[in-house]
């Protein structure tokens, strides 16, 4: 919506900003800076988008947000993050059109590779359609830095703008044009043009925009609305925009077109039918309710409490963890699994992604729910198959016959009493989520570290995903990254064409990983040390591939960690 020529927007390097603004903001212990977690994914990506298309480059990933969050820091600001915790209902639609587009995107992406394409086409045919890694070390690194809010019953952006109004935020980071419409006395920063190095970035002057339309930030959520966001779509109102002038002057059409309007969010039912029918020529209740709902994500007073269950501890727990995966399951929300660069179509590297991402989410269900009475059920929304589109689904939890699943008081809580205690029965529940065969006393003496990724390798060893060579390479650069053995800088990017193999598996490998991660978080195993991105590097996966295939890898340094060795050596493909 803003632009750099209408005069709302300009350069702004935040070191220097800062020493201006922190003797006018009296915010202890400093100024307070709040983030918008999710609009961090794309640029921290785009920083590198040769690795991001090998696969990603994770703890390069890692050490650049932990870089730049540390210098931010280092100035005086305090931290504070937000980030969705479920797609809010009004914008599912939005949702699953953005989930079908990126499908269609990564098959033509995946086509190219069979046809043989470098790195470098690769960049050039697809940097603007690559899908997002959303695998990313984001929020882990963000925990580091800060406090970091999930929000749950209301717009993240709502609780976001809430929170920054209520300790008078510097600034606001954040990639979402929505964040032009709210009122407050913070500065709306891009995320988007940030450069994580330097730290400067645009910031875009919110008073200016509004003036330049002649308006009143009271008339900015129905300029929003007629404009088209996620609940009233673009689609939606073009038509309508085509009456009010050209293409080029359309916001300041519609500017005017709303200073004509007696309508804010608390406009009469009736004034506000009259308004619908006039834009869109119909009488639709369900076109209405959502133009209502529109409205209404930029009214700051109009609130959703979250649902809690009155007396139970459980809840409250885990309303406070940074993940809000278990309360969602606890109180039977449905929650999305979507795939990365995943190739759905029948007899590709990843085919089976849904079902077996499933069966490990079944069994993590099933630890949830161990105690909680009449709820035996997982409803997710995801895609099943190459055909289908995303929907949502009802699965049985799976729960364990053999272990004795302690309340999730005591599997989550930190008193080292009793994380002591059940040790044993917590390692013994994270191998049975893997594999019915993987006993806890081979996975107990090897590096905590590398615990995520042993796990993944069993599974997908014992599921016929992967050659046996192929987890040898994987647990090789978990081994080389963990402990710091290779300086991943100076590894060499894929020059000639990818092998269509090894590129899916960059992609499969971390997004199965991902699966497993949480898994040890879920039950209690998230130490001091706990890392929940890949111990994986793409670039690095790639430069190997081809010589670990013709049996010329060495297995010195990971010998003694092969507890998958016996599940043989032979993918069903």
């Amino acid at each position: 919506m803003a632009t750099s020529n209408s005069g709302v927007a300009r350069q702004n390097h935040l070191g220097n900003n800062f020493s201006e603004e922190t003797q006018s903001i009296r915010n202890a212990p400093g100024p307070t800076i709040v983030i918008d977690l999710m609009s961090l994914y794309s640029p921290i990506g785009d920083t590198n988008v040769a690795g991001s298309m090998c696969g990603g480059r994770y703890t390069l990933v890692y050490q650049q947000l932990d870089r730049f969050f540390d210098k931010l820091r280092a100035i005086g600001a305090t931290l504070v993050f937000f980030c969705d915790g479920v797609v809010q209902e009004e914008k599912y639609v939005t949702w699953n059109e953005r989930q079908k587009r990126k499908y269609e995107d990564t098959i033509r992406i995946l086509d190219a590779v069979d046809e043989g394409i470098s790195l470098e086409t690769l960049i050039n045919l697809f940097h603007r359609d690559f899908p997002g890694n959303w695998l990313y070390p984001v929020k882990e690194v963000a925990k580091k830095h800060g406090r970091v809010v999930t929000s749950i019953a209301n717009e993240c952006d709502k609780e976001l703008v809430q929170y920054a109004n209520s300790v008078n935020a510097l600034a606001i980071i954040s990639n979402d044009t929505d964040f032009l419409i709210y009122e407050g006395f913070w500065q709306y920063w891009s995320c988007k043009d940030m450069n994580f190095e330097t730290l400067t970035t645009k910031a875009y002057n919110r008073v200016g925009l509004v003036r330049h339309l002649g308006l009143e930030f009271r008339q900015m959520p129905l300029l929003a609305t007629l404009a088209g966001n996620d609940v009233i779509h673009y689609d939606e109102v073009k038509q309508f925009h085509r009456t009010l002038g050209r293409p080029r002057t359309k916001f300041d059409d519609l500017a005017r077109f709303v200073d004509q309007q007696q309508i804010s969010a608390r406009t009469h039912e009736v004034d506000l039918r009259k308004l619908v029918f006039h834009v869109f020529g119909e009488e639709d209740d369900e076109l209405f309710q959502r133009f209502q709902k529109s409205l209404d994500l930029y009214d700051l007073d109009k609130w959703k409490p979250i649902q809690t269950v009155k007396h139970d501890q459980t809840v409250n727990l885990l309303l406070t963890l940074s993940s809000k995966f278990m309360y969602q399951i606890y109180m039977g929300h449905p929650f999305e699994m979507t795939g990365f660069v995943t190739d759905l179509r029948e007899h590709q590297v990843g085919w089976r992604y849904p079902q077996l991402a499933i069966r490990l989410e079944q069994r993590k269900v099933g630890i949830i729910l161990y105690h909680r009475e009449n709820s035996t059920l997982m409803r997710l929304v995801t895609k099943l198959s190459h055909d289908e589109d995303y929907t949502l689904h009802a699965f049985n939890a799976e729960f364990p016959q053999n272990i004795r699943v302690p309340p999730l008081l005591d599997l989550l809580s930190k008193q080292p009493d009793i994380q002591a205690s059940l040790y044993e029965t917590k390692l013994a529940l994270l191998c049975w989520i893997a594999s019915d065969t993987l006993n806890s006393h081979q996975l107990a003496p090897t590096p905590y570290i590398l615990h995520p990724t042993l796990l993944t390798l069993y599974f997908l060893l014992e599921s016929r995903v992967l050659h046996l060579f192929e987890a040898d390479l994987l647990l090789q650069i978990a081994f080389d990254v963990a402990f710091e053995r290779c300086d991943l800088l100076r590894v060499q990017y894929p020059r000639g064409e990818f092998n269509p193999r090894a590129f899916r598996i960059a992609f499969l490998y971390p997004k199965m990983y991902n699966h497993l991660a949480k898994a040890v978080r879920d039950v209690g195993l998230d130490g001091p040390d706990y890392r929940e991105h890949p111990q994986f590097d793409g670039v690095l996966f790639h430069a190997r591939y081809e010589e670990w295939a013709q049996g010329k890898g060495r297995l010195d340094g990971i010998h003694q960690w092969r507890i998958y060795a016996h599940l043989g050596g032979e993918s069903e493909l």
